[in-house]
């Protein structure tokens, strides 16, 4: 294509302007030979209606960017020389060091909004159904896609106990049986967190969120948050 014309980004982009040159009458419609009926795939499906049991819980929606600095994602979460640090996938070539990283888990981009509603009515509690990515050698592409929930409390009596009941309520609509083991991740209080299991695999963990955390993220009332792999859950 011409120089003046950086509008051409496949073929079909020629193949168009050659049909607007010509008029659509010079074309005689055909039928396509394969027919397919689109329709939802089963995790937006069940992300749906966990969305709903997250809203009947109270909790409101948020729909956050999946790029962000290695700040937001890494040190501001205390996970920086971890397995889960390791695991962030960083873009290469980036526009800005604000959106470098694609993030592997909902919680910053929950804690982010909390940190820039401190003048609003509490308690607060949000929640989003949404992709991370993260590094694995499982994998073709050296990546992993997963579709993940994740929601956060902030109270002046957010605790462990709540958000425990707040997990134990969503599982219970959704009908899993579950078990709860101690947990050991430094987004969050040292005996106050816990990894879920369903069927002796680990779907999800919650617990309140480790002080330095939160003074990373300029917050000053306590949260509490809890996050699940949705793939695995349904």
């Amino acid at each position: 294509p011409p120089e003046y014309r950086n509008d051409f980004l496949h073929e079909v982009d020629v193949m168009e302007d050659v049909m607007m040159g010509m008029t659509v009458e010079y074309f005689t419609p055909t039928k396509p030979h394969d027919f397919t009926i689109g329709r939802l795939t089963p995790v937006t499906l069940y992300s749906r209606k966990v969305k709903n049991l997250m809203v009947g819980m109270g909790y409101q929606e948020m729909i956050f960017n999946y790029l962000g600095s290695g700040k937001d994602y890494i040190e501001k979460m205390n996970i920086a020389g971890t397995d889960a640090g390791n695991a962030v996938i960083e873009i290469s070539n980036p526009m800005t060091e604000n959106f470098q990283f694609v993030r592997p888990s909902i919680l910053p981009s929950l804690l982010a909004a909390e940190a820039v509603s401190g003048n609003a009515v509490y308690p607060h509690k949000i929640f989003e159904a949404g992709k991370v990515a993260f590094r694995c050698e499982e994998e073709n592409t050296g990546t992993r896609t997963r579709q993940y929930l994740g929601f956060l409390t902030a109270s002046n009596n957010a605790n462990f106990n709540d958000m425990a009941s707040e997990v134990s309520t969503l599982l219970y609509y959704l009908d899993h049986e579950y078990t709860v083991v101690e947990s050991q991740d430094p987004r969050f209080i040292a005996g106050r967190q816990a990894s879920v299991l369903k069927s002796g695999k680990p779907v999800g963990i919650f617990g309140e969120i480790h002080p330095e955390v939160l003074e990373n993220w300029d917050i000053g009332m306590p949260c509490s948050a809890a996050e699940f792999d949705l793939e695995l859950l349904m």
